[in-house]
């Protein structure tokens, strides 16, 4: 797999191992998963590197399909570059039991994608995986583990670039008292709940993070340059 970005006139591109990808697409998971790599049970492969569920109707493949291409010329123009994942979609419940999805988009590394049924339904949350695909790709190995990227950082970027949750998103939000920024993914996981009811506020307090290092004079189209040249952000 590849990451094509352009900064400083030259064109770079990352090719990762694959199996470096697929043990970083178990360890990088958000939240981790014990080890395991997501299900793909009743689904079929209906272009390349799109998994959709068998109960899907033509229209609803036809959507899905809209929706990711949005992404990527969304993400590619914020952040100057894209990653092409595979995806894997649940269009309904019974697709979701049956391979375990249980957040609206979950991001595995750069590798692999997973979208609810409840996820398909909104353009920005395949943005919002995107983005997460696209500046995990642009790490050092096993940059995740060691802060390479914060949590806060990450998951703001992908508020601010795909514009979900549409609360965090809002510039108001900023106004309020914030909580503590999360410090790494299993305290993102631990403080969101079992039913993610804790979610939102560390969605707001990263996406104001975020807003604070753009104010800066920052950009987000400094992100994968940064993370590339330097090989951490902030």
């Amino acid at each position: 797999m590849q990451l094509h970005t352009k900064f400083g006139g030259r064109k770079f591109a990352m090719r990762r191992n694959g199996l470096v990808a697929f043990a970083l697409g178990i360890m990088l998971s958000l939240p981790a998963v014990a080890g395991v790599l997501p299900k793909r049970e009743g689904m079929a492969e209906v272009s390349p590197g799109l998994w959709v569920d068998l109960a899907a109707k033509p229209e609803t493949i036809a959507r899905i399909r809209r929706d990711i291409s949005g992404a990527e010329r969304s993400v590619a123009k914020a952040l100057g570059g894209i990653m092409r994942p595979e995806w894997r979609v649940c269009t309904t419940r019974a697709c979701d039991r049956r391979n375990g999805y249980g957040p609206r988009g979950m991001t595995y590394g750069y590798s692999i994608v997973t979208i609810t049924s409840q996820g398909a339904r909104s353009a920005g949350v395949f943005s919002h995986e995107l983005t997460h695909v696209t500046l995990h790709a642009a790490i050092p190995p096993l940059g995740m583990l060691t802060g390479a990227l914060p949590i806060w950082m990450d998951e703001g970027a992908a508020v601010l670039i795909s514009g979900e949750p549409v609360q965090a998103a809002d510039p108001a939000a900023c106004k309020g008292r914030q909580v503590p920024l999360p410090r790494n993914h299993r305290e993102f996981s631990r403080r969101s709940g079992v039913k993610g009811e804790g979610a939102l506020a560390l969605y707001v307090a990263s996406t104001c993070a975020v807003r604070g290092w753009l104010a800066q004079g920052n950009t987000l189209r400094d992100m994968l340059p940064q993370l590339q040249q330097k090989g951490r952000l902030p």
